[in-house]
């Protein structure tokens, strides 16, 4: 007999009988029938879970009202869907096998475990016994390396009662695979890798939810790991898992691609062409160290992560008003600059109170104005996770219920505003003692609740988003330290050890979990700054790989790049185009209200009315996400690079760079060097030199050529692009 079919006939005999007595167990409502409504996806949210239903049934979303799914199917309809007399005439049953049209097709074969239950419980009189509290849920095995000559692994399931009874319930849980491309699952539970990888297997059963992680690696015999020599514990960790992968790290990259990848990353604008001919002739071996503290010290830094923080934080004149979002901005130019401890930093955002113009940090309120919003700001901004789905139902991808929605948001309750009915810029941000948060589903008083973690004792006057500030910042806050670490590696990389970056879940694992927790606790150790994390990883060899170059995987490979095997190359943010452009023209770009010489990263708003920065997709600041810049090149992009008549006026401008060029007499060899220098941030190929000299020489105007040169290499992916 085949190993699965044993495997399912087993499985059955063990969920459906009596320990004690040998008998068939009868079938229970709530864990079983709930269950296998669940694994046939009867309850998810595109079929009879939505709202309103399908065809007029409705069902429960994953079966967390129970009460509701057994009104449906005994009740509805006039009970319609049951046949008690002949429970495989059942309505809801023939259209699930396919006897009846259904137009979710066939959920179930008759032969399979999930349909006897179902069809047993309509034999046994459609029974409720009520709730039966559960325990926990275990998966075995829940971590695993597969051998390299067999792919596939089974996983098993079962629950445990906290009664004691222990049921195998691998028929009725539903699995899935959450890293796309390693491995499949199906139906029931055999996990089959196509290629080397990761695997994160989300089992659900019920409203319990947990996860598998499984590795498997076809060892190749001839595989030689190579790899620059390791810089520091990040370089450890990154080329550890990639041998272990039996992946190649491409080579390090050259010093012009470095240098203004660093800069871009670090003060988000280009070095000038002095600069980068200083670095490029330096024979220092230590030179790249030393710019990267060089850098960390620059007034850039501060705008240009300030940026960063702004544009999750949701700062702009439509959410804090034109006076307000200016003082905002301050706020965040100079905790960056002082480097203060993040830590401060979040305690300082969620226990702000007063005049939101003279105390900045109240401004998380005037942004995220209910209780509800302060908890999905909160959750995302400093965990790291995505709390919205739990609002109106409990989360269908992890263990995040209603309750812990709910008693996140009963910290923010009591904050209420006064002075903007007036029109004023500013509003006064408060506390009113005595207000609740009710639980919608309960109806009662939702205590204050950190997933799991109550807030204990509260007095009457209290400002309970201490205890969470409290809770926040405690060394063993699993959250906290490695979410900001995984932001951070993020804009500096491309990409989070967790991705997306804003999306912490244990069915949601990092790529690298020794790489995440060796980062944050190096970050905790010291005293949570941003400039000694960002030192240690642009200093990595991690950080300095080429975004070209690396050896040519297996075909049984993992996915290379999401174990940081090369540089990512990305599009430049839209400030970062206009600055580089003015840079390199030597002519500054003007915005209205501020002050000449400002750069387009140094703006305190979102939505700024300005052509070329809405046509490069600066975000407007309506979301906590990284996800608001597009990074993909659009017609109207390409079109401003050609045509937009503030770029060219500034590549014609008697003060460009250009222009000055040819009055100092220099050769033209000399002059097509300080342009590319200037603008791509390294010196010309011979080739280049020969093409450009070629069309200077086609001009009677040798300014006229070096403008075309410039507009020609504005529009190259190399000057677009972060390599």
């Amino acid at each position: 007999m085949p190993r699965t079919l044993l495997f399912t006939i087993a499985s059955l005999l063990v969920m459906t009988s009596d320990a004690r007595t040998g008998e068939p167990r009868p079938v229970d409502f709530r864990t079983d029938v709930i269950a296998a409504l669940s694994r046939g996806g009867c309850n998810q949210g595109a079929c009879h879970g939505s709202p309103m239903g399908k065809n007029g049934f409705r069902l429960s979303l994953r079966g967390f009202e129970p009460d509701v799914d057994i009104h449906s199917l005994t009740r509805g309809e006039m009970g319609r869907r049951i046949d008690r007399a002949r429970p495989e005439n059942s309505l809801f049953l023939l259209k699930a096998i396919g006897s009846v049209p259904h137009q979710g097709g066939v959920r179930f074969k008759v032969d399979e475990p999930a349909y006897q239950v179902l069809k047993r419980w309509v034999a046994e009189g459609c029974r409720d016994s009520g709730a039966t509290p559960i325990d926990k849920l275990e998966v075995s095995p829940e971590t695993l390396r597969l051998p390299s000559d067999n792919p596939r692994q089974q996983l098993t399931v079962r629950v445990h009662f906290k009664s004691g009874e222990v049921r195998d319930v691998t028929d009725l849980a539903v699995f899935s695979v959450n890293t796309a491309g390693a491995a499949t699952v199906s139906a029931g539970g055999l996990v089959e890798f196509q290629r080397s990888g990761d695997a994160s297997i989300l089992v659900r059963y019920l409203d319990q939810i947990r996860s598998a992680r499984l590795q498997y690696v076809r060892t190749d015999p001839n595989f030689v790991f190579k790899a620059p020599t390791p810089a520091n514990v990040i370089d450890r960790h990154v080329f550890a898992k990639q041998k272990e992968l039996q992946l190649n790290p491409a080579p390090l990259a050259a010093d012009e691609v470095f240098l203004r990848r660093v800069y871009l990353d670090t003060i988000g604008v280009i070095p000038t062409a002095d600069e980068a001919r200083t670095f490029l002739d330096s024979k220092d071996a230590d030179k790249r160290a030393k710019l990267i503290d060089q850098l960390l010290q620059r007034d850039e830094y501060a705008y240009f992560w300030a940026m960063k923080w702004a544009d999750v934080l949701r700062g702009s004149p439509t959410t804090i008003s034109e006076r307000g979002v200016h003082s905002f901005h301050r706020y965040l130019v100079r905790t960056i600059a002082e480097d203060r401890p993040m830590d401060q930093f979040a305690r300082e955002l969620l226990t702000g109170l007063g005049n939101t113009l003279n105390k900045p940090a109240a401004n998380f309120y005037r942004i995220s104005r209910t209780p509800e919003d302060s908890a999905e700001a909160f959750a995302q901004l400093f965990l790291g996770v995505r709390v919205q789905c739990a609002k109106c139902h409990n989360h269908p991808f992890e263990s995040i219920t209603q309750t812990d929605y709910y008693g996140l948001s009963a910290y923010f309750v009591q904050i209420q505003f006064k002075g903007a009915k007036f029109g004023l810029d500013e509003e006064i941000v408060y506390l009113q003692p005595g207000r609740e948060m009710q639980h919608p589903t309960t109806r009662k008083k939702q205590e204050p609740i950190a997933f799991g973690v109550p807030a204990g004792l509260l007095m009457p006057d209290e400002d309970r988003r201490e205890k969470l500030a409290d809770w926040l910042t405690r060394a063993d806050n699993r959250y906290f330290a490695p979410s900001l670490v995984n932001r951070v590696w993020y804009h500096l990389l491309g990409r989070g050890i967790v991705e997306p970056v804003d999306d912490f879940r244990d069915t949601n694992p990092p790529s690298n979990p020794e790489l995440l927790d060796a980062l944050a606790k190096d970050f905790a150790k010291n005293g949570y700054r941003l400039k000694p994390l960002m030192r240690s990883i642009l200093n990595s060899r991690t950080y300095q790989l080429a975004s070209v170059g690396a050896p040519k995987q297996s075909e049984h490979a993992a996915d290379a790049d999401r174990y940081f095997t090369r540089s990512g190359v990305r599009m430049l943010a839209a400030e970062q185009i206009l600055d580089a452009i003015s840079a390199a023209t030597g002519v500054p770009e003007t915005f209205k209200g501020y002050p000449a010489g400002t750069r387009a990263l140094e703006l305190a708003e979102g939505g700024v009315n300005h052509p070329f920065l809405q046509a490069f997709s600066k975000p407007v600041r309506d979301v906590s996400c990284e996800c608001a810049r597009e990074d993909d090149p659009s017609l109207p992009q390409m079109l401003h690079l050609l045509n937009n008549k503030g770029m060219l006026g500034k590549v014609k401008s008697p003060e460009s760079r250009a222009n000055a060029a040819v009055k100092s007499g220099k050769p033209n060899a000399a002059l097509v060097e300080q342009i590319y220098l200037g603008t791509l941030s390294r010196r010309p190929t011979a080739g280049e030199v020969a093409i450009a000299i070629r069309h200077i020489n086609s001009h009677p105007d040798r300014a006229q050529g070096l403008q075309d040169l410039q507009l020609a290499l504005f529009n190259l992916g190399e000057f677009l692009l972060r390599h």
